[in-house]
């Protein structure tokens, strides 16, 4: 990830930055120690996906705003073409001494932050834009007075949150660390073995309840589910590649036969492992011609 930095403003709570970003293969973004309030100035280009695992879209369109918060890294798929973005960095006591929005309360949110609908934040953003472009008479004070309200509009935005969910017991979205730790440890079952629901929980810091409800309004995949289709997916590359037999892969991926695992694959896929081998060994001989 390519990070070209074109301004910069540092405050004593707040850095604000222009900058473009440049991705070519699916890549991580960063952790910072601080807040980030980010808006998306480039054109022409596919919103930000959240990896393979999200439905949700970050920055769909020029002006759109998102949030995340301290120590939040989201995986991002490329999208082809530099991205420009102007971002506020926050200091973390700062927010919560202004505010009462602590580090944790914010990261309970980080869904509905990175995904943030709010046309008072993007106007706000675009003000500071101009300001960064034509800086006038008291030009950091007038930036510094802009961050301000913009947390004044985050701390509204997130008691209205609060509200609504308890109001009507609405469950969230996981957060995209979340996600990403889940997406993480699914990456590594091959040689990890699988993990339980109770092992996802616990490294996400929620109930098993909370965790199958929130998958699923996260990525439109009941969690289990999720991890069966990730499963066969592994075999099927391992299929592919003609190295181990049908039996091997069943053991390696934990099925508890090879009968378990052919009938797995044949429901998930339509065709049973050794008809999907002989044709992915097709494929690629008559490819290789």
């Amino acid at each position: 990830m390519r990070h070209e930095l074109e301004k910069e403003l540092v405050l004593p709570h707040v850095r604000v930055e222009l900058a473009t970003i440049t991705w070519s293969v699916t890549d991580t973004s960063p952790a910072h120690p601080t807040h980030a309030l980010f808006q998306r100035l480039s054109r022409d280009h596919s919103p930000l996906r959240l990896g393979n695992m999200s439905a949700f879209d970050l920055l769909p369109r020029v002006h759109a705003v998102g949030f995340l918060p301290a120590g939040s890294t989201v995986p991002l798929e490329p999208i082809g073409k530099p991205l420009r973005v102007l971002t506020c960095f926050f200091d973390p006591d700062f927010v919560e001494a202004r505010t009462g929005l602590s580090a944790e309360r914010l990261s309970r949110q980080t869904a509905a932050l990175a995904l943030l609908r709010n046309k008072r934040l993007e106007i706000l953003m675009q003000e500071l834009h101009a300001e960064l472009d034509h800086p006038g008479p008291a030009h950091e004070f007038l930036i510094e007075s802009l961050t301000n309200v913009m947390l004044v509009e985050i701390a509204r935005v997130i008691a209205h949150v609060e509200r609504k969910a308890g109001r009507q017991g609405i469950v969230l979205a996981l957060a995209p660390w979340q996600l990403l730790r889940i997406e993480e440890r699914i990456k590594a079952a091959p040689e990890t073995g699988y993990p339980s629901l109770g092992e996802l929980a616990e490294m996400c810091g929620v109930s098993e309840g909370h965790l199958a409800r929130a998958f699923k309004v996260s990525t439109g995949w009941q969690i289990q589910k999720y991890i069966a289709r990730q499963r066969i997916a592994t075999a099927s590359e391992m299929l592919a590649t003609g190295a181990l037999n049908c039996a091997a892969i069943a053991e390696r991926l934990g099925f508890s036969s090879p009968g378990h695992f052919s009938n797995m694959f044949r429901r998930m896929t339509g065709q049973s492992p050794s008809q999907y081998r002989r044709k992915a060994l097709a494929d690629h001989a008559a490819t290789a011609n």
